[in-house]
């Protein structure tokens, strides 16, 4: 059977990045060479560096186009060196394969920031060793699915608890903890538990993004706790971009300029209802992906929702129809969730992004009966034709079951209630395989469309083009963190749907209060509880 063309192209680009590797890694010593010296280091990325090699922890952090990329490169560099022959076990992402490597680690808190990270320090070939090393923090816990008896509910319950703790400790010397605005106080009490006496921790950062969606960051904690290195130099190279210039403007409380880079949509004298602004949206893209300039692997659209006509959900239906237009639509019915899916549709899987490669009938699952897939079955759970099309052999109820329900013993019952009612084949662009089939692995937090996300999920992603959506009903949501954190998503250009009172609403409104890191660290003094948290070892 003939692969869907989305597919094909998906798995072309994987291989073409597995060869484009074999040839980075093939590069001479001398090429290695030239790229460390090239690098001219500033006053402050310098200090950050000598902190690094003295072995202090300390905070790094700058805004947009300051170096914070090179003076980390230039860290694990001095690190290496540091450390030599000091090695810790690393658990693979997405394996249970481990690999012995330098005791520096660099972790994120999304498997797409680490893969960012990756990329952007194995850009100088002396560091494409350190591959294993950049991760996620739960992979470098090596999170695992744990039993336990719940006794509220009476029954076995799964939780996923980290094998690295204090009784089985990291050996890394140093932990870098990228883009650690991300990482709540959960999570950071779950590392320094695991982390021996002594440990470094460098967190990097941008003060100016949003915070966590639960509570405070553990950046805030260690802005007070550390030494501080601000990187305030914004590079010439960084300001020929409209796009970093705009970042800027946005934190100095000035207007946006418009250029080919940077586009502002406002939809019209009057801003339309958010159904009409969703339509107007959807025909856009389609225009710009017929004309070649609008690719869903390199492009993304932000949305500070999720719901209503305007949030992800809405955004993603529409445009999967545009992108996947022939291909047979899916009701899939995973607890209390009712979506609709198609292979070739580019997905999210706990924060990992990939593509749909095959979805089949769970035999297992034994609740209400699924609509029957069909190329006239919309995104929105109606037939475009008038008469509805029904497979008489699925009544949805154990169908390929030899044995009857009174047969099954409590546990078997209790695990056919979390079964959905398709099993959804998936390919991360890590190149690793998923078959699901539990409500849980398809539940909204672990799974979803990802032709558009939210600028929270967004965080620590990079995309080529950033379409960023902001309703005049999105009022609540027009603040000067998230704007600045949508725009710097983008690498090439930014196309803002959205009126200009609404962008200067969001300019002049802010979260975390004060223009300088004085008044910043002020602000998070005076709103946190600082008792109990410790950000070094």
């Amino acid at each position: 059977m003939a692969l869907n063309p989305k597919l094909q192209e998906f798995l072309r680009k994987q291989a073409e990045s597995r060869l484009k590797k074999a040839v980075t890694e093939a590069l001479s010593p001398e090429k290695k060479e030239s790229f460390a010296m090239s690098v001219v280091l500033d006053e402050d990325q310098q200090h950050a560096v000598e902190l690094a090699e003295s072995g202090k922890s300390f905070c790094l952090i700058g805004k947009a186009g300051t170096g914070k990329t090179t003076s980390e490169r230039e860290i694990m560099r001095v690190l290496l060196e540091k450390h030599k022959g000091k090695t810790h076990i690393f658990r693979i992402q997405g394996t249970t394969e481990k690999v012995e490597s330098a005791a520096i680690t660099v972790i994120a808190f999304t498997r797409v920031a680490a893969g960012n990270s990756k990329k952007a320090i194995c850009k100088d070939p002396s560091l494409e060793i350190l591959s294993p090393n950049i991760t996620t923090a739960h992979n470098l816990l090596e999170f695992a699915p744990e039993f336990f008896w719940d006794e509220e509910k009476e029954k076995d319950t799964m939780r996923f608890v980290p094998k690295r703790d204090r009784s089985n400790p990291l050996t890394v010397k140093t932990i870098c903890l990228e883009e650690s605005s991300m990482i709540d106080l959960p999570l950071w009490e779950k590392l320094y538990d695991a982390m021996l006496s002594g440990t470094q921790c460098i967190f990097i950062g941008d003060i100016n993004q949003l915070p966590p969606v639960f509570g405070p960051s553990i950046l805030n904690y260690a802005l007070t706790q550390l030494p501080i290195v601000e990187l305030k130099t914004v590079y010439r190279q960084a300001l020929e971009s409209t796009i970093l210039r705009n970042a800027h403007n946005i934190l100095e409380g000035k207007p946006l300029e418009e250029a080919p880079d940077f586009k502002i949509l406002e939809g019209g004298p009057v801003q339309k209802g958010q159904y009409s602004t969703m339509l107007s949206l959807a025909a856009t893209i389609r225009l710009w992906y017929e004309k070649g300039t609008y690719d869903p692997d390199q492009d993304i659209i932000l949305s500070p929702f999720n719901v209503k006509d305007l949030g992800t959900d809405s955004i993603n239906s529409h445009i999967a129809s545009i992108f996947n237009p022939d291909a047979i639509v899916h009701e899939i019915i995973a607890g209390i969730r009712k979506f609709y899916l198609a292979v070739g549709d580019k997905i999210m899987y706990k924060k990992q992004v990939g593509i749909v490669t095959g979805i089949a009938h769970n035999g297992l699952y034994s609740g209400k009966a699924a609509k029957s897939p069909s190329k006239v079955l919309s995104r929105f759970g109606k037939y475009h034709s008038a008469e509805e099309l029904i497979d008489e052999d699925d009544d949805g109820l154990l169908s390929s079951f030899d044995t009857s329900l009174e047969q099954l013993s409590a546990d078997e019952l209790e695990e056919l209630k979390h079964q959905a009612s398709s099993i959804v084949e998936i390919q991360l662009e890590t190149g690793e395989n998923f078959r699901l089939s539990k409500a849980g692995d398809l539940s909204a937090a672990n799974f979803s469309l990802a032709y558009a996300l939210t600028v929270h999920k967004a965080q620590g992603c990079e995309w080529r083009h950033v379409v960023i959506v902001m309703h005049k009903d999105h009022s609540i949501m027009a603040f000067n963190e998230l704007l600045y954190t949508a725009v710097t998503r983008a690498s090439q250009k930014v196309t803002l749907v959205a009126k200009k009172f609404m962008l200067e609403k969001a300019i002049r409104t802010r979260r975390i209060k004060g223009s300088t890191l004085r008044d910043k660290i002020e602000f998070f003094n005076a709103n946190m509880k600082l008792e109990g948290v410790n950000c070094q070892k």
